[in-house]
């Protein structure tokens, strides 16, 4: 076909040719296997004579992954992804600053280079005009190590490229200013890097880790790219085209007709036309630069590989396709994500293949040869002909036991020490419940300077406390200006917590109990039939993330263990919950078990029946359904059929746990979001699942289930890993008001998709009905509630799912476990009505289509309470926030109203956080009683702290303190040091002194000190009883060990580090005895300096 040349507006040169004169080029299809494109993607753009290549793709999910395929194959080809806005054209919401900041550093790529980098991208990504390319000359900001910098200077070039200053470097376009350090998340980067200057120069840049904290690469080089687009230039658009001269283009089989679709929305768009032709390109600039483009055919001819682990034999078919391959002549290349994928293939084959860097090594193998390379392709192909290279992947010879690599995706929040901030409810452990006002700076003469805690108790009574002190604090669930607080002198609490540490003994002794019977119980060995579930698994479409595959190990694994699994699978919404259960199912059913799936609506069961007879249906499994939808012929049939066992699968309600429902072989029970099921289910869910194998499944699982978890009582499997095209939801609180409900739902149906309007009571749906009909009666509205008929219910969701109605009125039924990609707008009316947890998974049922998704919270006058919910679920819009939002939920409505009434007492006692720790402490044996936790008192004078100009924001700095409060070993509080210097730079003296004062206190406490002074006159340690220092001779009891000796100021703290490593060695003597120095003087040994 074609070879491209320049696309403008203007007339192609007497060079370009049209496309239908030029000879045929062979090319591959679209359905082609995406390594085959990406190779000859690569091939095009390693010619001499080409300039660059640009690929537009039939969707982005397609051109991530040939993008991901093409760096594999060569790093150094600059493959670059210009990706699509995420709102509607000519909609005044912005869109996301993560898409935004990544056009504008590919624009910047590409307007910079002479010879173009390969570009993948798609037609809704290329139709938008963009800067000239001359306007991104100065636009971007350059450093250098070593280079001067001016602080204030650079902050404010930052806040005009639409930085976010004095933000945590968590999201692209954030930034944070520490003394020596600048953390920034640089616009197209896949994540943040920090700056180290001193003195007004720049004295090293590295991106950095988030999770952990440290540097992942240095850089000598850092360009920060403008956070959109749109700050650039002031000058007239040009379409995209203009940057790609001489750039072969190729486009995908449905890229023509979709454009064409794409142009004539935007041609019948209400905007006026000249806003239309100065925002997007015009239909005759696209059809020409079509015309220059190479279309790819829709179906290829080529012979698909064998999928070796679906044979009876993968081993044996795998051998003779290899040496059927030799005798032609061919090579055979292995590819996998990981080593040990390539490994586990060379086992099947019985071959050792040779290693190969590239793909252009992998390419130059001798004739018969096998070698390997790692790089993640979706299915195997053949190129070439005269000596064919025949591409076997890992997922064609090991099946689901292959593991992919997937573009970064951030993870949710799911554990960690949980840090209280300022103005939150906290429990004192020798105190009691109290307010965190926050910290307070001590400076006084004579006296070092230090950080302490102000604490608020009963009577407005607070008090200072040293920053150790955090050690003893934990977080409170609850509103902090509901709680009752406890008197400073803590007795108030006293009493309170000695019955409820009773309780927690008791409740240690019952579930210590049932962990020891489950151990001993037995249950089916369930293995499914390699041959079947490998083909069950083909059929699911996507690529399963890290956490999801991990998951589904441990649920293979429990299923053959011989004992009865019973295991929490959490997961935010969306994040795959759902293929985890079906292949659970898939291997039960195939072993010739019978499954029960259980969820709480019959909306919910209705979708998993699609779901499950959709994936079911080719394998000739029927699936049963039992719920107030079933007909009485049909549930008769249902309950017939599972107790004779010739149902194996079925789907319901707590239907599915009366009495009347018999199974003849039932192997697992699925319990789909568990938090919504109330005491009395739970109870006749438990009578159902005795003696079998478990599988939960939750998005925002309630404390006691994950104290369950934690006590081993029950196994966690946690998915925090979104999908990689899941964005978040832009979240808005707003008033209801006719101008919001006609003007979101209009986008939507204009973009193609469907709206969900949400209301708190069935009363409420005819007006609303009524008031939709008049403001948008253009569009088709379907309604459903719980009190409607089953069938109704059912037909209204079939028209709704059809698209045979644009909008979906309904009530919270369709709060759970709906997945219709279309829909990505919800209106929730009254949304001060619903609770945290609510709204959260009501959201949850837009966003899933991989475009931008848009929640109206919609309330009039909320109060304060409901104002704090809807806040926060503003707040908390990203993917995975399920955790943070269960957790949240917590603090604003108090553990009573989540927990069982005989624990719930308890519990507040403490607050959930705490509780857990102790429960969870009292299982394994260890102190769980608050006057059993204690911390050294260190009245060392030497000032220990993080100054404000070192650490500026007073929640990192707890956070900190936290870190090294919570420390239990030397290593844990290196690690901090070591962070401290990445993330803060070099310490000064005060930071330091606080790392070695955590230091010492860590040996206090394993020493059994209680307090310890160190001055210049000497240092002086009182003992608690029983500690292991200073081991007197017998009938001596010692509880004051005494140095009288001049310290040097600055040899404090070095003195006390080896007065307590001299009285470790005594510790540590096999006799307990003292030593002949200690025994002349009475005393520990002497350590430190003469003045």
């Amino acid at each position: 076909m074609a070879k491209s040349a320049t696309p403008s507006r203007s007339k192609p040169s007497d060079a370009v040719q049209d496309a239908s004169a030029r000879p045929p080029r062979q090319v591959p299809a679209s359905d082609a296997p995406l390594g085959l494109v990406a190779s000859h993607l690569l091939r095009l753009w390693q010619q001499p004579s080409t300039r660059g290549v640009v690929f537009l793709s039939s969707d982005e999910a397609r051109a991530e992954r040939i993008a991901a395929v093409l760096h594999a194959m060569d790093p150094d080809c600059g493959v670059l992804v210009l990706p699509r806005f995420d709102t509607v054209p000519f909609d005044d919401a912005a869109p996301s600053r993560e898409l935004s900041g990544r056009r504008a550093h590919v624009l910047r790529r590409l307007a910079e280079h002479a010879r173009h980098p390969l570009l993948i991208s798609t037609v809704e990504a290329v139709l938008p005009l963009v800067p000239p390319q001359r306007c991104w000359t100065a636009a971007s900001l350059h450093l250098k190590a070593g280079q001067p910098i001016d602080l204030e200077g650079f902050r404010n070039s930052l806040a005009k490229l639409g930085y976010a200053t004095d933000e945590p470097p968590d999201d692209p376009g954030s930034v944070l200013f520490h003394g020596q350090t600048t953390e920034l998340f640089p616009a197209g980067a896949l994540g943040p890097v920090r700056i180290n200057h001193a003195d007004g120069m720049i004295s090293d840049i590295h991106f950095f880790d988030l999770g952990h904290q440290n540097a992942v690469v240095a850089a000598e080089t850092l360009v920060i790219d403008p956070m959109s687009e749109r700050s650039v230039g002031g000058e007239a658009l040009v379409d995209l085209f203009t940057y790609l001269d001489g750039s072969e283009i190729i486009v995908d089989s449905t890229v023509p007709d979709h454009a064409e679709m794409r142009l004539a929305a935007l041609d019948e768009s209400d905007v006026d036309k000249e806003r239309r032709k100065r925002a997007f390109v015009d239909r005759s600039t696209w059809r020409h630069a079509l015309r220059l483009a190479t279309v790819l055919p829709a179906k290829g001819h080529s012979e698909p590989i064998p999928v070796f682990a679906q044979q009876r034999s993968a081993r044996a078919t795998l051998r003779r396709f290899i040496e059927s391959a030799r005798q032609r002549g061919a090579r055979i290349l292995f590819t996998a994500a990981t080593e040990r994928d390539l490994q586990g293939m060379e086992r099947v084959a019985g071959e050792k293949a040779e290693r190969r860097k590239n793909w252009a090594a992998a390419t130059r193998a001798r004739d018969g040869a096998i070698t390997s390379l790692l790089i993640d392709l979706d299915r195997g192909f053949t190129t070439g002909t005269r000596r064919p290279l025949i591409v076997i992947t890992a997922a064609e010879v090991l099946g689901s036991r292959a593991r992919h690599l997937l573009p970064m995706a951030r993870q949710a929040a799911v554990a960690g020490i949980t840090i209280p901030v300022p103005g939150s409810a906290i429990i004192h452990l020798q105190r009691g419940l109290a307010l965190l006002d926050g910290l307070e700076l001590i400076s006084a003469p004579n006296v070092s300077a230090r950080d302490m805690i102000r604490l608020v108790f009963a009577n407005d009574e607070a008090i200072l406390v040293p920053i150790a002190d955090l050690g003893l604090i934990w977080p409170y669930a609850g509103d902090p200006s509901g709680v009752k607080l406890d008197d400073a002198d803590g007795r108030s609490w006293a009493a309170r917590c000695l019955r409820a540490e009773d309780e927690i003994d008791r409740t240690a002794v019952r579930l210590s109990d049932q962990i020891r019977a489950r151990r001993r119980a037995e249950a089916p060995r369930i293995v499914a039939p390699a041959v079947e579930y490998e083909r069950f698994v083909a059929r699911f479409p996507y690529l399963v993330t890290p956490d999801q595959a991990a998951a589904i190990e441990d649920v293979l694994k429990d299923l053959g263990a011989g004992h009865p699994m019973d295991r929490i699978v959490c997961g935010d919404v969306g994040f795959g919950k759902t293929e985890i259960a079906l292949r659970a199912a898939a291997a039960t059913v195939f072993a010739g078990r019978q499954v029960a799936l259980i969820v709480p609506t019959t909306v919910l069961a209705a979708q998993h029946v699609q779901t499950f007879v959709k994936r079911f249906a080719p394998f000739g499994i029927s699936v049963g359904h039992l719920s107030r939808l079933s007909t009485t012929a049909d549930a008769r049939s249902t309950r017939r059929q599972l107790a004779d066992g010739t149902l194996k699968l079925v789907i319901g309600t707590t239907a599915l746990a009366a009495d009347d429902v018999r199974f003849a072989d039932l192997g697992l029970v699925i319990v789909d979001e568990e938090q919504h099921f109330g005491a009395a289910d739970k109870a006749r869910l438990s009578a159902l699942r005795a003696g079998v194998h478990a599988l939960t499944m939750s998005a925002t699982p309630i404390p006691r289930t994950m104290a369950g978890a934690m006590a081993g009582l029950r196994d966690l499997s946690i998915i925090a890993t979104p999908p990689v095209r899941r964005r978040p939801v832009l979240t808005k609180v707003e008033p209801l008001l006719d101008a919001t409900l006609s003007m979101a739902l209009r986008r939507e149906h204009r973009r193609g998709g469907q709206s969900f309007v949400i209301c708190p009571r069935i009363k409420d749906l005819a007006p609303m009905r009524e008031r939709l009909s008049h403001l948008v009666p253009e569009l088709g509205i379907a309604m459903i509630h719980g009190r409607m008929p089953a069938r109704e219910i059912d037909a209204e969701m079939m028209r709704f799912v059809a698209g045979k109605a644009d909008i979906l009125l309904a009530t919270n039924i369709v709060e759970n476990g709906l997945d219709i990609p279309r829909a990505n707008t919800i209106l929730i009316s009254g949304a001060e009505h619903f609770g945290l947890s609510q709204l959260h998974q009501l959201r949850g049922r837009v966003g899933r289509g991989g475009i931008r998704a848009y929640a109206y919270l919609l309330a009039d006058t909320p109060g304060d309470a409901a104002q704090k919910r809807l806040s926060a679920l503003q707040e908390l819009h990203f993917a995975g926030a399920g955790f943070q939002i269960s957790a949240r939920d917590l603090d604003l409505r108090g553990a009573g109203d989540l927990l069982s009434e005989q624990q719930a007492g308890h519990v507040q006692v403490f607050g959930p956080a705490l509780y857990q720790e102790l429960l969870s402490r009292a299982l394994q044996g260890r102190p769980h009683r608050a006057a059993e936790f204690w911390l050294p008192e260190l009245r060392i004078d030497r000032p220990a702290f993080l100054p404000s100009d070192y650490v500026q924001d007073q929640v990192t700095r707890l956070d900190v303190y936290a870190r090294l409060a919570h420390a239990e070993t030397v290593a844990d509080i290196d690690d901090i040091e070591d962070d401290m210097q990445l993330r803060f730079g070099h310490p000064p003296q005060e930071a330091s002194n606080l790392i070695a004062s955590a230091r010492i206190r860590l040996d206090c406490h394993a020493l059994g000190i209680a307090r310890l002074d160190v001055g210049t006159e000497g240092i002086a340690a009182r003992l608690r009883p029983a500690a292991t220092a200073g081991t007197p001779r017998p009938g001596r009891p010692r509880s004051r060990l005494v140095y009288k000796h001049k310290i040097r100021p600055d040899r404090i703290l070095t003195a006390a580090i080896r007065f307590l490593a001299a009285l470790k060695r005594d510790a540590s003597n096999k006799q307990g005895q003292p030593t002949s120095r200690q025994r002349s003087r009475g005393r520990a040994s002497p350590v430190g300096d003469s003045p």
